[in-house]
């Protein structure tokens, strides 16, 4: 199998009825993780590496690597860029083989983020490279290990959304609807009414990011909702560092790479129960 980009996997899984998970890495052991747990449910997955998480992940150096084993896979793989805030970083992604990118302009005046991802938009479609872009404003901030409550007025407007998804041409439509990026404070609430709304008046997939400490079934209404892709990220280094500190509590002497291969079954593991219920739908 190859790589695919974005809008391959989620035309599948609209027609399906499923979402796609979408799974950060920031080293080769967490993609081996994410890649071996989609392969061992003969599941397309989505890889992610995202911007901030650069200093850990340094994509020129090791995206012949990335890439390598992407295309090893027997399922199909997405190379996303997450949380692209820069032209820079969007670029590089691209250079190096990513086969989709996110442009967050959710920070942004609205008129702002229209017109930079629509030229995004056009520059990556000229390469056969998708494009999620961001409305609203999801809470939390990525790589963030705790979040409190979220604001919201920063929850998408559907009539936005519908004139968004219609001025520039994105694949994908991370929307806001009470999620957010971290450790839950208390239990989320989503606006499963407005994810509806903003589902019936556009046409792409929407994506759902903040998948970590969600319930299965607030999942499977998601999906319901429009829902195809739904980003994980917290969960796996939550487990990892769990299954690292028990192992090191059994065994304090536990070689490097005996703690590495901890880590990498747990956080399969996690990628393995998401894929379950994603694709459930």
């Amino acid at each position: 199998m190859t790589l695919v980009n974005l809008s391959t996997v989620l035309k599948q899984a609209m027609q399906q009825g499923c979402a796609v998970g979408c799974f950060n890495m920031v080293d080769i052991n967490s993609l081996e993780a994410i890649i071996n747990g989609a392969v061992k449910l003969n599941s397309p997955v989505i890889v992610s590496v995202a911007e901030i998480h650069f200093p850990y992940v340094d994509i020129e150096k090791y995206s012949s690597v990335i890439c390598h084993l992407a295309n090893q896979a027997s399922v199909p793989v997405v190379l996303h860029l997450d949380h692209g805030q820069t032209l820079d970083a969007i670029m590089k992604a691209m250079r190096h083989g990513f086969t989709s990118v996110m442009f967050d302009g959710s920070q942004l005046p609205l008129e702002e983020n229209i017109a930079r991802t629509t030229e995004i938009v056009r520059f990556a479609h000229a390469v056969g490279v998708s494009v999620e872009a961001e409305l609203g404003h999801v809470g939390g901030a990525e790589g963030q290990s705790e979040v409190g409550d979220y604001d919201t007025g920063l929850l998408t407007d559907p009539l936005q959304a519908a004139a968004f998804v219609r001025s520039t041409g994105v694949d994908a439509l991370a929307v806001a609807v009470g999620s957010a990026h971290g450790v839950y404070k208390r239990k989320p609430q989503l606006d499963f009414q407005r994810l509806t709304r903003i589902k019936e008046l556009t046409d792409v997939p929407l994506v759902l990011h903040g998948g970590s400490g969600i319930s299965d079934e607030d999942f499977r209404q998601s999906i319901a909702c429009g829902i195809h892709k739904i980003n994980v990220y917290t969960d796996l280094s939550l487990q990892a560092n769990k299954a690292i500190k028990e192992a090191l509590n059994e065994n304090p002497g536990l070689a490097y790479p005996d703690i590495k291969a901890v880590a990498r079954q747990a956080m399969e593991k996690v990628v393995m129960e998401k894929i379950k219920v994603f694709a459930a739908g």
